[in-house]
């Protein structure tokens, strides 16, 4: 009705529904409301929308768009929902010639990571990783950057010059928002423990230096041990008994990042009363919040990481539109009632 034509994302925007939905509802495909169709088709036809021709001359011309993914994933329940979101969005770009090769490992080994970007360089246009921060690792994705290849960070952010974005977390927000739960919930009085997943991961040194910072705020919350557990449940067990043994006061537990389990089983056999905080809702965390051993946890929305950082280079390569250089996930806590 006189508007300009308007894009599927724009209309995503609008219906608030994912880039995928919308496909969904245009190409009139299964897995979606008749409700929610409906309101995607009026947006539609209200705004003029047309289709995307650089998207159809691709479609036609039977071009591929191929991404390297390289996730530090084995054995980490976060990234299950992370990569839900990039299959989810490779369905929804799949007419347009976008397909993954996913490469998963375990942990925060460096050399790992190098060798894995090795065996996929040959021909590599496109690539989303989970990097460390390791001074050989990121020149090797900078040479990557200087020959034109479209780098997607994701999760962890390092700096690499001319990266086309980084998709994650503010690990130095949600560190704040998880010491303020602490102060919160201990009532400014604790003995605490900060787990953390690595010191080679970026987000992971923020997120504590953000716990830290806020909980010197409060003049009786101290905090007696940091302890690493490498993102695994054995050994954030024996890392959070060695603690316990170290620190006979411990009164609150803020985990940051994986080894939940590993991390309440000690705890629990511990046998002292301790109150702990999380983050994200993995299924022990929301088992352990249902159990009354979790009382808050922060989410992250890993599902839209996932999804947005391949956007990202569905953006990029086919619809060729901007692309920001840092895509920040919303951050909520959720509690034991939040919890279906």
């Amino acid at each position: 009705m006189g508007h300009l034509a308007i894009t599927a994302k724009e209309i995503a925007a609008l219906a608030g529904v994912s880039r995928g939905t919308v496909d969904r509802a245009l190409k009139n495909r299964p897995r979606i409301s008749r409700e929610t169709k409906e309101r995607i088709l009026k947006i539609a036809e209200q705004y003029n929308y047309k289709p995307n021709l650089i998207g159809k001359a691709l479609v036609s011309s039977g071009q591929k768009v191929g991404v390297a993914v390289i996730l530090t994933s084995v054995g980490n329940p976060f990234f299950d929902d992370v990569k839900n979101g990039i299959f989810a969005a490779v369905k929804a770009y799949e007419d347009y010639g976008i397909e993954i090769n996913l490469t998963e490992l375990k942990g925060y080994n460096p050399e790992e990571l190098i060798s894995a970007l090795e065996n996929i360089q040959d021909g590599i246009e496109n690539l989303i990783i989970t990097p460390v921060d390791d001074e050989k690792l990121k020149g090797k994705l900078q040479e990557l950057v200087e020959k034109g290849i479209n780098v997607v960070l994701l999760s962890s952010d390092i700096d690499v010059k001319g990266k086309l974005s980084f998709v994650g977390c503010d690990c130095l927000r949600s560190g704040k928002i998880a010491g303020r739960m602490v102060g919160l919930l201990s009532e400014g009085h604790a003995r605490l423990c900060i787990v953390t997943g690595s010191t080679l991961h970026p987000g992971h040194r923020w997120r504590v230096e953000g716990v830290s910072s806020v909980v010197r705020e409060y003049s009786d919350i101290k905090i007696v041990d940091v302890i690493e557990n490498n993102d695994d449940n054995e050994t954030a067990y024996l890392a959070m008994k060695a603690a316990l043994n170290r620190n006979g006061d411990i009164d609150f537990v803020c985990i940051t990042a994986g080894g939940v389990q590993g991390t309440l089983k000690a705890i629990e056999e511990d046998g002292r009363k301790i109150k702990v905080c999380s983050f994200d809702d993995i299924p022990a965390t929301k088992e352990a919040m249902k159990n009354g051993k979790i009382l808050a946890t922060i989410c992250q929305q890993p599902y839209e990481q996932g999804y947005n950082a391949v956007k990202s280079i569905f953006d990029k390569v086919i619809a060729k539109t901007h692309v920001e250089e840092r895509q920040y996930s919303e951050l909520s806590i959720k509690v034991d009632y939040s919890i279906q």
